[in-house]
This record gives C-alpha cells, sequence and structure tokens, in this order.
C-alpha cells in the first residue's frame, strides 16, 4: 500500500496543474492474491498489484474522465493535459458540481493478517478441505488481499479508506454428485473452512441417484446464497434510482405501497460490520443507512449524485464507477432476521424443494422482477419436514413480485454473500441474508443433471 501521504502528494502534484473550472481525482490501488484449486490440488497460484488514477474535468456542462495505469508524480501535468485535451469532444451532461470535504464515521474495513495472508496459508487451507471432502474431488478458489481508495476535489475533498478482504468457495463433486459452499468476510480467520467443507460434502454425499419431479408451482427452501441471488437483481432493477427514473425498474409507481411480505425488511447499512462496511462512496460522499423495505412497504431508493440532482434531493452515497457515468447500487444490503431458527421453518414443510443456490440467473422483464435461472449444486425433495431426496436441477421463471408477497418465514441465522473473484478493482460488495421459505416458486423446466 503508498498510504494517505503519498495520494495527497500527488494531488497536490496534479492542482497546481489544474486545467477547467473543477477536478475530481480518484486514487485507486489494489492487492490480488488468488489460489484456484481443482480436482483437490492447486492449478494457480497468482499475485499481483494495480495502481491507477481516474482524473475528472468539469467545465461549464462539459465532464470528461481518463484512467492512467501506474501513473507518476511527475507527470503530474501531462496527466491533466491529456485529460482536459478530451473536452472539445465531448457532449454536454448534467452533471452537479463536485464535492467538498464530507465528514466520515469510522467503521471497521481492515485487518493486516486478511491483507497480507501468505500462499502457505491458503495451501494449507485447501489441504484441510481435500482431507475432509475425502472421495470427493474439490474445486474452487481462496482470495484475500484488499485496496487503498484516495478520492481528492479541487473544492476540498480529501477521503482516504484501507480495506482487506477475503474470500472462499467450494465445490465438492463425484460424478454427477455435486455440493457448494461459500464464505466472505474482512477477516480470513473468520471463514470456517472446516464448517465449509463438511457442508459441500453432505450436499455431495446425498447427491447421488437424483430422481426428477414435474415441473409446476413448489414451496421452496432458499439457502442464503440463493436468497442474496435474487437481492442482488432487486439491487439493480428495484432499490437504484437510475433504473427507476430510466422507468425499467418494479417499484415505478409503488414507492409508499405494501408490495411484499410483512416478514420482509430490507435495508442498506454501510456500518454494519458482520458485512463490507465502507464509511464513502466513489464520489467522496458519506453513506447513509437506508430503509428500502420494511415489513413489505417499499420505501426509499438508493441515489448516486447524478440521480440525486435530478430530482433535487441528496445522495445516499451509494455512487459505483466515476464521473459522470456513475450508478447507485447498494454496497452493504442487510435483509433482517425472522424469528424462527432454519430447522424450524425447514420442518413444518409438508413438500417442498430445498434450493442450495442459483446459477445461469437472468432478468427476464424489470417492471415485473420476473427473473429465470437454474438450481445448481445441492437441490433436493423436502417431505414431511425432512430432506429425503435429491433431485435433477430445475429451471424456474417467475415475478418475484408475486413470489416474495407470498406467505414466507425468514431465519434468524444469515450470512455474508459475495463475490469470490472480479475482474474489476477488487471493492467487495455483499448482501446479509437469511435462509426463507417461500410459499410457491414457478418451476419451467427439468435438466438431465
Amino acid at each position: 500500500m503508498k498510504g494517505k501521504d503519498f495520494y495527497e502528494d500527488f494531488f497536490k502534484e496534479i492542482l497546481k496543474n489544474k486545467k477547467g473550472d473543477q477536478l475530481f481525482v480518484s486514487f485507486l490501488f489494489e492487492k490480488n492474491e488468488i489460489t484456484r484449486y481443482a480436482k483437490s490440488k492447486i492449478h494457480q497460484n497468482t499475485s499481483y498489484e494495480n495502481f491507477g488514477v481516474l482524473i475528472s474535468i468539469k467545465e461549464g456542462n462539459k465532464i470528461v474522465t481518463r484512467s492512467f495505469t501506474n501513473p507518476q508524480i511527475k507527470r503530474a501535468k501531462e496527466i491533466v493535459e491529456k485529460t482536459y485535451d478530451m473536452l472539445k469532444d465531448s457532449a454536454p451532461v448534467e452533471f452537479p458540481e463536485f464535492t467538498g470535504q464530507e465528514e466520515y464515521k469510522k467503521v471497521f474495513t481492515f485487518d493486516e493478517d486478511t491483507y497480507n495472508t501468505s500462499e502457505e496459508k491458503r495451501a494449507e487451507a485447501i489441504s484441510l478441505i481435500s482431507r475432509i471432502l475425502g472421495r470427493f474431488e474439490g474445486f474452487g478458489v481462496i482470495s484475500t488481499g484488499g485496496s487503498e481508495i484516495a478520492l481528492f476535489s479541487s473544492e476540498g475533498l480529501i477521503a482516504y479508506e484501507k480495506s482487506s478482504d477475503a474470500h472462499i468457495t467450494i465445490t465438492a463433486m463425484k460424478d454427477n454428485a455435486t455440493g457448494w459452499a461459500e464464505a466472505h468476510a474482512r477477516k480470513f480467520d473468520d471463514l470456517d473452512i472446516e464448517k465449509l467443507a463438511y457442508d459441500a460434502k453432505f450436499k455431495a454425499e446425498n447427491s447421488f441417484n437424483k430422481i426428477e419431479i414435474e415441473p409446476g408451482e413448489y414451496e421452496v427452501f432458499l439457502e442464503p446464497e440463493a436468497v442474496a441471488e435474487i437481492f442482488l437483481f432487486a439491487s439493480l432493477i428495484g432499490f437504484s434510482a437510475k433504473t427507476y427514473q430510466e422507468k425499467r425498474n418494479f417499484l415505478v409507481g409503488k414507492l409508499g405501497n405494501k408490495i411484499f411480505s410483512e416478514k420482509l425488511s430490507v435495508y442498506e447499512d454501510p456500518y454494519f460490520e458482520d458485512g463490507f462496511a465502507f464509511p464513502f462512496d466513489f464520489e467522496g460522499i458519506a453513506r447513509k443507512k437506508v430503509k428500502l423495505i420494511e415489513n413489505g412497504v417499499a420505501l426509499n431508493l438508493l441515489y448516486d449524485r447524478k440521480t440525486a440532482f435530478k430530482e433535487n434531493k441528496e445522495s445516499t452515497g451509494n455512487a459505483v464507477g466515476f464521473p459522470p457515468a456513475t450508478f447507485p447500487f447498494p454496497f452493504n444490503l442487510i435483509i433482517k432476521e425472522g424469528e424462527k431458527s432454519k430447522d424450524q421453518i425447514l420442518e413444518n414443510i409438508d413438500k417442498g424443494i430445498y434450493i442450495s443456490r442459483f446459477h445461469y440467473t437472468n432478468i427476464v422483464n424489470p417492471s415485473e422482477f420476473l427473473i429465470t435461472g437454474m438450481t445448481r449444486d445441492g437441490t433436493f425433495l423436502i417431505e414431511n419436514g425432512k430432506i429425503t431426496k435429491p433431485l435433477k436441477n430445475l429451471r424456474f421463471t417467475d415475478s418475484f413480485l408475486k413470489v416474495l408477497a407470498e406467505e414466507m418465514e425468514i431465519s434468524k441465522e444469515r450470512k455474508l454473500i459475495s463475490e469470490a473473484t472480479s475482474y474489476e478493482f477488487r471493492f467487495p460488495t455483499g448482501i446479509y441474508a437469511p435462509y426463507i421459505k417461500i410459499k410457491k416458486l414457478k418451476f419451467t423446466s427439468g435438466t438431465e443433471f
């Protein structure tokens, strides 16, 4: 890591060479250390660092952003001039003034040991997984590292924070029997690798001799991985003010109305430290806790400065991306826990389908919250409150406006779900999701596996 002083010195040099009315500068540094394994053996160890700067210049009603990889302080003038040269070819755009200084609440984001996790420690974890899986082959990834974000503006903004994160995925496999487990945290030592390996193995062990079940509507029991998948799409086509303003959002005309089960409450909470808490967004705006769904009622949206400007509102501190192409998105989405344990919920299902996770999930119609996808890596028949038989995977297509309005049960237990690897800048976002029982989900076809 380069440290706050380095970025401040670099910005001062850029500011000395300022062109245009206003400047906004984003420094991004990341370290990625990834160990991939297949057939219970490590097949790839990678370690790399990236450093870049993005310069945004605003002049009148025009704004441009240009990125530079591995920039040097001595080239500050050249960086500004190359960015400014783009203005003459840019189109006018509505965009607010760059932000000045904000006050940020302190929150836990960084663990030194996790940031510096050795490849030997990741290898030891994979060795443990392999021993537990036994006759099953293990496939997956362990990723550790972190990042620095430093944001400055000519209007006085100074925002700096460093973060760490760790991720693991496990697929246990033998023949056509598979089982999945994953975990994500700020600290590597918070990943319960032994439990994850046993969870994946249990699903695989119970997935031989799968039976087919007729397509149709079934009561379903969703693990947090499956729940998070649905709410990832809700984040894009529900909670984001951008898609709302573009009329491709299932909450259009429904804010203030009860549209889901009264048991469902969803928040964006930047200070919830069991998730991926972080104090500011990519525009340097202090992040705010936002009630999105409260007892089934759709209450609010998430805003960046661009969407807030259109409605004469304040940003909620949810900008991702860089001016002028920012997009409001949740960083740390929290689904409120229920009153029953997952086992209590499961034992009250007479006949249903247990779903570990979804795969190949896509939006069919954003206005109807219509989603299609497939089950994967642990799909089972539930009979009289017990998991009885493994099922061949199924494709579902249904409107989750309807599905989530039905009777449901939400567990006390919750789990952080995120992405283990990404080709974008290393900055994990997460969904803290429970197990959920849903009254009806429509399955449209089966598979051969």
